[in-house]
This record gives structure tokens, C-alpha cells and sequence, in this order.
């Protein structure tokens, strides 16, 4: 008799992500099949920064691996939640730059990466059964690993006006609170700024949301992906918040210091969470890359002395908010649709007024240029596209020609 593969798997299999149907897309084969030279394709599809990672950081790692000793050591195991020497930088940091000044190395947890610690966090905040609270949109990926994770029920709250096109989570504050009372969500799952708006929620709505979930007895859980690449001249007052008993966050080196390949997050979290969290993450990774923690904490530690740290990451903001500001030039100069304006991030999201998946594949197949269709995030993105200019940051007359190529196909279009 034949094995079967699990029902989730299969299912899975068959279901379509906004992510693999855009890597469908970008694939040299389907260039090759509606006739495209790959080398004349202009990508707004990617969800990844392209600055260069500070030449302290690189100088870390030449340090560990020409000292045989050192070498060594980064090929052993770490304590399954990271090595202490790591999570120690990591309170600096955030000290340094956040302006945290009471978080303690016992409150984080390190993994091999957000993904995986997001994952397994949802493993220890969430039962099968339990509700979990996203607003709409919010990342594509947050719904496949609640799915993959455990069965839980998954509430959607809109934050964009479809008709207007307005960013308008301000707006609705009380009536957020009021959801978050009648559903009582276990967790409430934030990003801030968001993937894909690139919107920074402001310091009432997250205090609301904060203060509902204590009421109810549930988390607030907030991504930090992008925390920092804001562009806002004063940055929100949570941004510097403790872990505590209701509330928890989600970090990466994936954006600020380009580690997107070099794979590392933590947890910021009550030491009950941390502790609960220990057995789930031993099983999955059992442990984070030691290399990467070694390399990481030197970094740190060196830049803070050296008082650089600073420096880069302002460096890397302003890099981000030339291509956003260039971005939305270049809308306005060749699109006459609405968008967006970013507050950080990588992104922004056009309002395409049709099926943004098919509007992604007709421009794909006509000129050339690649968006990430809009419906994966929700439903107030149906007719709408996410726009990336994060691989496009060092190549800004990319954008230029991006969007002139995407008018063509509107005009033509509408004549």
C-alpha cells in the first residue's frame, strides 16, 4: 500500500502564496516563456534591503575565522536560547539606540531567525481553538504559519479605506479596542512599520491595544522587522518599551545590518515566555548559529565603544527614505493611481482599481516588471500591488524605468 503525505502538507502544496506565485513568475523558465531577456527584468517583487552591512561587522567575522581558537569555538553548540555574551550586546543595543534601559539578557531568546522564533513563539502563546487578532493587511507569511503552527481561528481587522485609499488605523482606535473585547483574542499580532504598507502605528494605537489585551488577559506581540528604517523625525514612544506580562516582541538582523542570508533573531519577552519557550525551540533548531551570535555581539560591542553604531543605522534610514521618496516621485510622474506614503520600510502599496494578481502578470508578461499582487495580505489589497524599492535602493533609475514601462501597459490599457 502506497504512503500518503499529511493533509496539511497536501494542502499546503495546493494552495497558492503570494510569495510563490511572484518566485513562479521571477523564474528564468517563465522568462524564457513569454519571451522575456531576464537581464532586462525590473523587480519591485523583493522584500529585502540592499545597503551594504557595516565594514565592522565584516572586519567580526575575518576576526573569528583567522584565530584558529575562535574558530573553533563558533563551530560548537550554544545554549538553546543563545549564548549570554550575545543577548548581553543585545541589551546594549537596544539601550543604545531604543533607549530600553531596563531589559535584561534573561528576557530575550535568540533563534535562527524571526520566522522560526515567531513560529515556535505561537506554539507557546497559542492553543488549538484560540483566537489570534491581524489587521488588514498585514504580512502574507503571519497566516501559513498560524495554519502550519496549530489550528486557531484567525480575525482580520481593516486599517485601509479601499475608497479612498487612506491609511486609517488612527481613525479607528475605539472601534479596534471594541473587537479586541468582543472576540478576546489570545494574541494580537502587530508590525510596526508594517509589511506591506510601510505605515508606523502610533503610540495610541498600540497603548490601546496594549491596554485591551490586559483587560482580556491576552498578548500584544509586535514585529519589529523594520524598526530601524523609520523615517519619522521622533520615533514612537513604545519603540522603547520593556517586555512584560501582556506584552512581547520580534526582532531580526535581517534588515538593519543586512543579514537577510546570515540568519539571526531574538525574542524580547517575560522570563515565564522565555522559559516556555526553551523546550519548543530545542526541538525545532536546538539551537541558535554560534557563528553569527559571536560575530554579532563584536560587532556591537565594538561599534557602541567606537560610538559608530549610531551613524550606520541613520546612514541606512536616509538611504531608505531617498528610495521612498523617489519611489513616490517616480508614481507620480508616470501613475495615476494612489499610493501609500511610506514612514519606513521597504515598501509601498498601489491601488490598481482591478485584480492586482492579474495587473502582476499582465505587466510581467508585457514589459517586464515584477510587483507582488496585493491579495495575500488581505482583503482590503485586493486591487491593489506591493511595491518594494528595498532591492532598488543603490539603482534608483530602476524605479524610473520600472514605472514608465508600467504606464505603457495602463495607456495602453485604457485606449
Amino acid at each position: 500500500m502506497e504512503p500518503t503525505l499529511s493533509k496539511k502538507s497536501l494542502m499546503f502544496k495546493k494552495t497558492i502564496s503570494p510569495v510563490r506565485q511572484i518566485m513562479s513568475y521571477a523564474s528564468p523558465s517563465y522568462f524564457k516563456k513569454i519571451g522575456l531577456d531576464p537581464s532586462s527584468v525590473i523587480s519591485f517583487s523583493g522584500g529585502w534591503v540592499n545597503h551594504n552591512a557595516p565594514e565592522q561587522l565584516r572586519e567580526a567575522y575575518l576576526e573569528i575565522v583567522q584565530d584558529n581558537k575562535l574558530f573553533h569555538e563558533s563551530g560548537g553548540y550554544s545554549p538553546t536560547l543563545g549564548m549570554l555574551e550575545c543577548k548581553e550586546a543585545l541589551v546594549k543595543y537596544e539601550k543604545h539606540i531604543h533607549n530600553i534601559t531596563k531589559l535584561q539578557p534573561t528576557q530575550i531568546a535568540i533563534g535562527a531567525n524571526s520566522t522560526q522564533l515567531t513560529y515556535d513563539l505561537l506554539k507557546v502563546l497559542l492553543d488549538p481553538g484560540d483566537k489570534i487578532l491581524l489587521l488588514d493587511p498585514s504580512y502574507c507569511n503571519f497566516p501559513s504559519q498560524l495554519v502550519s503552527a496549530l489550528d486557531v481561528e484567525i480575525i482580520r481587522f481593516p486599517v485601509i479605506d479601499t475608497d479612498s485609499w487612506k491609511y486609517i488605523a488612527e481613525e479607528r482606535i475605539a472601534l479596534f479596542v471594541e473587537t479586541i473585547i468582543k472576540e478576546k483574542p489570545k494574541v494580537i499580532l502587530l508590525v510596526s512599520p508594517d509589511n506591506p504598507t510601510s505605515q508606523v502605528l502610533s503610540d495610541a494605537f498600540v497603548e490601546a491595544a496594549l491596554k485591551a489585551a490586559k483587560e482580556i488577559g491576552g498578548f500584544l506581540l509586535i514585529d519589529f522587522a523594520y524598526k530601524d528604517i523609520v523615517f519619522l523625525e521622533e520615533l514612537p514612544k513604545y519603540y522603547s518599551w520593556e517586555p512584560n506580562e501582556n506584552y512581547l516582541s520580534i526582532h531580526s538582523n535581517s534588515k538593519w545590518i543586512r543579514g537577510l542570508g546570515r540568519r539571526l533573531g531574538w525574542i524580547e519577552a517575560p522570563e515565564s515566555v522565555i522559559e516556555a519557550l526553551e523546550s519548543i525551540q530545542c526541538s525545532s533548531v536546538l539551537c541558535p548559529d554560534t557563528l553569527h551570535q559571536m560575530a554579532l555581539s563584536r560587532f556591537i560591542e565594538k561599534s557602541i565603544k567606537e560610538n559608530i553604531l549610531k551613524s550606520y543605522i541613520n546612514e541606512v534610514k536616509d538611504k531608505y527614505k531617498k528610495a521612498a521618496e523617489y519611489t513616490i516621485s517616480s508614481i507620480n510622474k508616470y501613475l495615476n493611481l494612489p499610493y501609500l506614503i511610506p514612514q519606513g520600510g521597504l515598501y509601498t502599496c498601489i491601488k490598481v482599481g482591478f485584480d492586482g494578481a492579474k495587473f502582476v502578470e499582465k505587466v510581467i508578461e508585457e514589459k517586464g516588471v515584477i510587483f507582488v499582487p496585493g491579495w495575500g495580505f488581505g482583503r482590503t489589497m485586493t486591487d491593489a500591488i506591493r511595491v518594494s524599492y528595498g532591492p532598488l535602493v543603490n539603482n534608483l533609475n530602476l524605479i524610473d524605468e520600472g514605472f514608465l514601462r508600467t504606464s505603457q501597459v495602463l495607456n495602453k490599457k485604457e485606449s
